[in-house]
């Protein structure tokens, strides 16, 4: 990537729109920077791909207008564009890479290159799938964009015959490119805090809110730390109580909305811990159960994984619940 990476970098403003042949707003500045981005990336990086660049360009503007980022679409462009790169594109590269290495005067007696399109993989598919995953990422940036800015800039990309030709030929240089990368780097991380602000204070309020539900649920115990747990059944093995014992478990962890974000049981096996080695809850929950015995927790986020959150699945403050049978412990 030609920008996105050198973007710390960048200390020019962005007023170098005027008499370039944009508009002189900040939308049609960032929008031309992307579409630089990918019509470089076309350009030099895949040029070994020789892709219908029209293909591409279209497949862009398609995602980009109607595409949906949750869609099974973008999932299957993504999957296919991995496999492509696993089973051709990989292969050929470390080809050309030892070809590159070897010195002959006769360069026909070299290995061919393995071929990157068949049957499976045609260059109008590879097109496809490059475009609409550029499309995705286009979409993804989660900002006004122009799309015809973005696109011109993709043309302009494809025509040069040198990275060294950027500055006189495209619309902005490469200065003002990484200016604007710059620029929206820094809206995108301006989002994501007041992103994770507003989880945080949402998540802390439903949990509250889903805990104080399930104390007033029969059988439900409150400890002093706030873990809240009820022995679904009676065990009649030994208990833990320390926190250096190992136990046995199966378990099923659901966050407060009921999904099931960990399951020993579709794994089809036990998992043995430390219970200084887990989340506060289980180590202070698996101590009330007894060998043989069933526990259902319901862990604050402090006793869990806190601000940070864990995984896809599990937001900060969010409030969890496990329910776990206690197979053995050692002592």
């Amino acid at each position: 990537m030609f920008f996105v990476a050198a973007a710390a970098a960048a200390t020019l403003s962005m007023t170098a729109c005027e008499g370039t042949g944009l508009g002189k707003g900040e939308i049609d500045t960032i929008s031309y920077a992307v579409g630089a981005e990918l019509g470089l990336s076309l350009n030099f990086d895949m040029a070994d791909l020789e892709l219908d660049k029209e293909l591409v360009k279209k497949s862009i503007k398609d995602f980009y207008k109607n595409g949906n980022l949750e869609g099974e679409e973008i999932v299957e462009a993504r999957k296919r564009m991995n496999e492509f790169q696993a089973s051709r594109m990989m292969p050929y590269l470390n080809a050309k890479r030892i070809q590159s290495f070897q010195k002959t005067d006769c360069p026909d007696t070299l290995p061919a290159l393995p071929a990157l399109f068949d049957e499976e993989f045609t260059r109008e598919e590879v097109s496809r799938l490059v475009g609409t995953n550029m499309g995705g990422w286009v979409k993804s940036i989660d900002r006004e964009m122009h799309i015809a800015s973005v696109l011109r800039a993709v043309e302009d990309g494809l025509k040069l015959q040198s990275v060294e030709e950027m500055d006189s030929l495209m619309l902005l240089t490469g200065d003002q490119m990484r200016a604007a990368f710059m620029t929206l780097q820094a809206e995108q991380q301006k989002k994501a805090m007041e992103a994770r602000e507003k989880a945080l204070q949402e998540n802390a309020e439903a949990s509250a809110k889903w805990l104080a539900e399930v104390e007033k649920m029969e059988g439900v115990i409150k400890t002093e730390s706030g873990l809240l747990y009820r022995i679904d059944r009676e065990g009649t093995g030994i208990q833990a109580t320390a926190d250096t014992n190992i136990v046995e478990v199966n378990y099923e962890g659901k966050t407060r909305t009921g999904k099931i974000f960990d399951s020993s049981y579709e794994r089809g096996e036990s998992i043995s811990f430390p219970l200084n080695g887990v989340i506060k809850g289980w180590t202070e929950g698996m101590k009330y159960v007894k060998e043989g015995g069933q526990i259902t927790l319901w862990i604050p986020s402090e006793l869990a994984y806190g601000q940070r959150g864990a995984g896809r699945d599990i937001g900060p403050n969010e409030a969890l619940e496990f329910k776990v049978e206690l197979i053995k412990v050692t002592e």
